[in-house]
């Protein structure tokens, strides 16, 4: 009897081991994240496509957005830390480049959080996984 006890503890022991590791590893962002931002002086909402992929446990990605600020844009210090995504990419405005910091709260399929540009614009913005 007591060795069948030390088995079950035993086995117990590395199912609560096993299933704490699997909780504290970050969600995979890799994909296609779509959604909307308001853009300051423009009337209508901003559609922008956010697509990321991880390799060897590194982010790469690009930003595009239907006013044409961004197409493409390459993303540039991305880390992904306690459901918090941060990247920063560069834009045309029609007169200069410019740099756009991005602070994202990851939530199941769900990001959501605000942008900044460097002369002080910002705005919310909100996506959604599309694959």
């Amino acid at each position: 009897m007591k060795k069948i006890t030390s088995i079950l503890s035993l086995l117990a022991f590395l199912l609560i081991v096993s299933c704490g590791i699997s909780f504290c590893q970050e969600a995979d962002l890799s994909g296609t994240w779509e959604g909307t931002t308001e853009v300051p002086e423009e009337a209508e909402l901003d559609q922008v496509t956010l697509v990321l992929e991880k390799i060897n446990g590194e982010y790469s990605g690009t930003f595009t957005d239907s006013l044409g600020f961004a197409e493409d844009a390459e993303l540039k210090d991305i880390e992904f830390k306690d459901n918090t995504l941060t990247f920063n990419f560069t834009i045309f405005n029609g007169f200069e480049y410019m740099t756009v910091y991005a602070t994202l709260t990851v939530e199941e399929n769900k990001m959501s959080g605000h942008w900044e540009t460097e002369d002080g614009n910002s705005s919310t913005i909100e996506l959604e996984r599309k694959d």
